[in-house]
């Protein structure tokens, strides 16, 4: 597990199995769904981390962040690089005013009111 995921400098955690770059941490504050839109602008405008290609995931793209096995010091599916998020939006729709996100905690994706729920945003560049 630590040899798929790298850290590079603070901000970022390369997945080298798929090649994408993620944000380390995720957004500061909890937002329902259309408010990542907002952040990933936000990020691309301030040059997060010296880059301005982020994009919002989708449920694909954070299903590959989740490990079979729960890391024990984190009690989370994913690599003990990222922060400490449990929840994080995709970009994924699904119909009538539903999204798609992932809980970590738990390890696995699930669909909710876009407004219903306030999650974190996981932004992550490809390759």
């Amino acid at each position: 597990m630590s040899e798929r995921f790298v850290l590079q400098g603070e901000l970022q955690v390369l997945d080298r199995e798929t090649g994408y770059v993620w944000q380390r941490g995720a957004s500061q504050d909890r937002m329902v769904w259309k408010g990542g839109r907002e952040y990933i602008e936000m990020l691309n405008r301030t040059n997060f981390a010296g880059c301005r290609d982020w994009q919002y995931p989708t449920k694909d793209d954070l299903a590959t962040l989740l490990l079979p096995e729960e890391d024990r010091q984190t009690g989370h599916y994913t690599s003990p690089l990222f922060g400490p998020e449990r929840c994080c939006w995709s970009c994924t729709e699904a119909g009538h005013h539903r999204a798609c996100y992932v809980d970590f905690y738990y390890g696995d994706l699930y669909l909710i009111e876009e407004n219903y729920a306030n999650h974190f945003v996981r932004v992550v560049r490809k390759p």
